[in-house]
């Protein structure tokens, strides 16, 4: 079976502003093996690039809240998009829910979705 949509919330116990700058901190991303590459513009490019200086992944901001909603494409290696995952954050007393999705553009095959 072929699947279309990935999603996943999870909880982190701290403020939205901490969990909003593991995006656009490249110091903290950093500790995640790279950083992003932006200027946190609607319509600009959206890359990850790896600590060795490689863009691994490239893709276009599509909507962005500061600490509230990031949504970005990912494109495959020809250019087109692939994917468009959306980042969703909401705060209650100091604890920050974190909902992802990722919609693809083609069915992903069960044993490629994890």
């Amino acid at each position: 079976m072929s699947k279309l949509l990935m999603e996943k919330s999870i909880e982190i116990n701290a403020p939205v502003s901490k969990v909003w700058r593991v995006f656009t901190d490249p110091v903290l991303t950093r500790q995640m093996g790279g950083e992003y590459v932006s200027d946190w513009n609607v319509g600009s490019p959206f890359d990850w690039k790896g600590l060795d200086g490689k863009m691994l992944t490239n893709g276009t901001i599509v909507k962005i809240v500061p600490e509230k909603l990031l949504q970005h494409t990912l494109l495959n290696s020809v250019g087109s998009t692939n994917s468009v995952i959306t980042y969703e954050l909401a705060e209650t007393t100091g604890v920050t829910t974190l909902h992802a999705r990722e919609e693809f553009a083609q069915p992903v095959a069960d044993n490629e979705y994890c």
